[in-house]
């Protein structure tokens, strides 16, 4: 108990008595600290009251002569106090005792109240913390290792799992799972890993595919190359009509095969956007018109028809030589699923804001599933029988990656058995 708590309660229970108050509740309370001892004494140190039956004390301990040399101290006049430290129990505690004046009792005998408090010293708290304290820091630390061992347990075994498949990973076992732990942190990265791999396995899928394809695709030109030669040198003869029509097969396949390695190069530049646009104003009608002389050998020989629907000379601002290999690479896709009827509309339409370009073919069309996968990398369609188209798949994944890198929007409208129309809508020229 502090000093001032201590004068306070003395104050309060001496007033108390003199006003003729009971007292009894005030001194249980007090008595309740264990440090402290309250009684009523008389002039002699004799106890007076509580009685023993209150259960707070019997009688004094102290040396009656001290409690009487210290209670002399005290004036005779109602109310007035003292406070007196002293060492009376044991040297290393500091004792107060607080002594008061209550009056006479009938008799004529003095009456005082006495409290005496015991004060442990700093310094012996401080040795007992100091003697604790390597105890309190071992427990803290050990109980810190337990817990950090359970924390790190649970958070590097997702991880160690992690590691794990990823090892697998890396040998070529794309039918994985990367399993989610319950912690956020190693279930995203869970997430992003299977992602990964779901793309790894759609690149090793197109690897495949590709090597097949441009496999297929080379091995076709070269070998009627091959059997053309043959043919000059062994059959045609004097026969120049007949070694001219063969020359001209070889030199069609040639341009077939350097067409193919052009392309799977133009695909390699866009994506490593090692070209950039040179942009001018370009007429697509103009280009359209170029593109359909080129396939004239298709009306002549094969009853193509090349229809421009529209007036519109269709002027934007793009790069010009790569917005001619979209449009050729559309008219390509098209010759390639051209209908019964063998007719392709070039459509150029415009608005005051923009220009919509559409290539249209009456061929069997596309399925749904199909319209998102025809524009990634060497995606081809094997039900393709024009042979004297490119089939290596990368024609409409470049026309994506071009029309992308002029912010154009693109597209496809399909319906199975009645044809398809492949389109891109650019700003117009004001």
């Amino acid at each position: 108990m502090k000093i001032a708590d201590l004068e306070e309660k003395g104050r309060q229970i001496t007033n108390d008595y003199i006003e003729g108050k009971s007292i009894e509740e005030s001194l249980r309370k007090l008595s309740s600290d264990s440090t402290n001892r309250i009684q009523i004494v008389d002039g002699k140190g004799n106890v007076i009251f509580p009685n023993a039956w209150m259960g707070i004390f019997y009688s004094t301990s102290y040396n009656k002569e001290l409690i009487s040399a210290i209670l002399a101290e005290v004036p005779k006049i109602e109310g007035s106090h003292k406070l007196f430290p002293l060492k009376i129990l044991d040297e290393r505690y500091q004792t107060f005792i607080y002594a008061s004046y209550l009056g006479t009792e009938s008799g004529g005998t003095d009456l005082y109240l006495m409290i005496v408090s015991l004060v442990e010293p700093i310094d012996s708290t401080v040795q007992i913390m100091r003697r604790q304290f390597p105890y309190i820091i071992g427990i803290v630390l050990l109980i810190g290792m337990i817990v950090s061992y359970f924390i790190s347990k649970k958070l590097s075994a997702p991880v160690l799992a992690l590691n794990k498949t990823a090892k697998e990973l890396a040998l070529g076992k794309y039918d994985i799972d990367f399993k989610k732990s319950g912690v956020f942190e190693t279930d995203q990265l869970a997430d992003t890993l299977n992602f990964v791999t779901e793309e790894l396995s759609k690149m090793e899928e197109m690897r495949v595919s590709i090597v097949a394809n441009v496999s297929h695709d080379l091995k076709t030109p070269l070998t009627v190359i091959k059997s053309y030669s043959e043919m000059i040198k062994d059959i045609t003869g004097e026969d120049e009509e007949l070694r001219n029509q063969n020359l001209d097969t070889i030199i069609s396949e040639t341009d077939r095969l350097t067409e193919m390695v052009n392309s799977i190069l133009n695909v390699s530049k866009l994506e490593m956007q090692m070209d950039e646009l040179n942009l001018e104003e370009v007429s697509l009608k103009e280009m359209t018109e170029d593109i359909i002389s080129r396939l004239d050998v298709l009306s002549q020989k094969q009853a193509y028809e090349f229809i421009i629907d529209g007036n519109s000379e269709g002027w934007i601002e793009a790069d010009r030589q790569m917005i001619y290999q979209v449009l050729y690479n559309f008219a390509s896709n098209a010759v390639s699923f051209v209908g019964p009827d063998k007719k392709i509309i070039f459509k150029i339409e415009e608005d005051e804001e923009k220009i919509t370009y559409s290539v249209i073919d009456h061929g069997r069309g596309i399925s749904k599933k199909d319209q998102e996968k025809i524009w990634e990398r060497y995606y081809t369609d094997h039900h393709n029988h024009i042979r004297n188209v490119v089939g290596t798949g990368l024609g409409l994944h470049i026309v994506r990656v071009i029309l992308k890198k002029h912010g154009f929007e693109y597209g496809v409208e399909s319906e199975e058995g009645k044809g398809s129309r492949f389109y891109f809508i650019a700003p117009k020229i004001s």
